[in-house]
């Protein structure tokens, strides 16, 4: 096993300042209605939009924007646009930093005309099959992490991984609005800071505490709409978000304070495990700057995709340059395409083209084509089963096995995924408030 290699955090933050420090003038963003033959879509000018409008993503200037009050979950929300239709349930579907357009399959496609993709995606099963075997997909992302970097520096697993994801996304990078450039760029690097303290912490921690500790995104993208938008946060007004809340500080807790022999305290806890806690910060960050854009602009979501996958690929070539490994003995059978015809490496290549290709580049693209055809609300239930197929896996390719710490500790957190899916009004009875 290659020992692990020396990362700079400082100098990876320094990385993430680049994009960061990008800034863009802003004028008038127009909104229309327009249809194709399979979609409902938004079409915007290349103006950027006000200030105001970056500040309330869901406000487009001209038009008012409204809160379906049957979705009141803060990280994942459908909003309707009178620009579309006063009258019509239409709108945009929220998930883990996803968003969709809702289709309207019947009215754009006559019946007999419908492909057999299209049934699926109109029938009940078919969308929450697709949103089901995504939360699967990306569950193998964690063992799979772990096996690459037991052959490879997490520096040149992550790259080669997201150089594949960047390649076969590369044809929506320069369908981005151009008013997106900045936005995307800022949540590209949130979006590497996710995937490199992911692949560092599964050096030494367990790929199921990873998974599991990578859910407390549940209460990163929150406290962001809090502090950023200012949004209301009390116990009346949202109250399932401090259940959620409290489920998963107490399923940290105990995954993290508590070793099954009997003892607790601090000792548990190594660097593995803060840099996994780090991974929620960035993805949830990553998520909520992405609801913001994709919200003024949902149909913008593979481009957006594009340009996180290709900042990550970037940031990690660099990572690799500080990492110190390129240039020393063997090291060229660790880039691509060398990777794939060094025989001793043969598990790790299929592990990087599967998590590149498949649970990064497919999975988005079949996520983004899923969450048109169900509500938010069932969609952040379906995919908070990720970190349980995650065990899972790790169960079955690492043969990891689990303390009573891991099993009480991980329900809790994947409760808090569940309750963040409640609305507000499913309180009414305990709180005594019937809005």
């Amino acid at each position: 096993m290659i020992a692990p290699h020396n990362f700079s955090l400082f100098s990876y933050l320094i990385l993430c300042l680049i994009p960061c420090s990008i800034s863009f003038s802003c004028g008038r963003n127009e909104c229309k209605r327009v249809r194709s033959p399979s979609i409902l879509a938004f079409r915007t000018s290349n103006n950027c939009p006000s200030s105001n409008q970056f500040q309330h993503f869901s406000v487009l200037k001209g038009t008012s924007t409204e809160q379906d009050e049957l979705v009141e979950n803060p990280a994942s929300m459908v909003y309707y646009d009178d620009v579309i239709n006063d009258s019509s349930s239409e709108g945009v579907v929220c998930a883990r930093g996803v968003c969709a357009i809702v289709y309207d399959e019947d009215e754009a496609i006559g019946k007999d005309e419908k492909s057999l993709v299209d049934k699926v995606l109109n029938s009940y099963l078919g969308p929450r099959a697709l949103l089901a075997g995504a939360s699967i997909l990306y569950g193998t992302n964690f063992p799979l992490g772990a096996i690459m970097n037991e052959s490879l520096p997490p520096s040149a697993a992550t790259a080669a991984r997201m150089v594949l994801a960047s390649i076969a996304l590369s044809p929506f990078l320069f369908k981005l609005n151009r008013s997106l450039a900045g936005s995307a760029l800022l949540c590209g690097s949130f979006t590497s800071l996710g995937y490199i303290t992911q692949s560092l912490s599964l050096v030494d921690t367990s790929p199921a505490k990873v998974a599991f500790l990578g859910a407390v995104t549940v209460i990163v993208c929150p406290t962001l709409e809090f502090l950023v938008d200012k949004k209301p946060m009390g116990i009346k007004d949202a109250p399932q978000i401090w259940l959620a809340a409290t489920l998963c500080l107490f399923g940290v807790g105990i995954l993290e304070l508590y070793d099954p022999s009997g003892s607790i305290g601090m000792d548990q806890v190594g660097s593995g495990d803060f840099l996994a806690i780090l991974q929620a910060i960035g993805f949830g960050t990553s998520f909520f700057l992405t609801e913001r854009m994709m919200r003024g602009q949902p149909d913008q979501a593979l481009p957006i995709t594009a340009v996180q996958v290709s900042v990550t690929a970037f940031l990690c070539m660099i990572w690799c340059f500080i990492d110190g490994w390129i240039g020393t003995e063997g090291s060229s059978s660790y880039a691509l395409p060398n990777l794939f015809f060094d025989n001793s490496l043969q598990i790790a290549a299929g592990a990087v083209a599967w998590t590149g290709l498949v649970t990064t580049a497919m999975n988005r693209f079949v996520e983004t084509t899923a969450l048109g055809k169900v509500s938010s609300a069932e969609a952040s239930v379906i995919l908070a089963t990720e970190p349980l197929w995650a065990a899972l896996f790790a169960a079955i390719i690492l043969s990891e096995n689990f303390g009573i710490n891991d099993y009480v500790g991980g329900a809790l957190i994947v409760l808090a995924c569940l309750a963040n899916a409640l609305k507000p009004s499913d309180f009414d009875r305990i709180l005594g408030e019937k809005k």
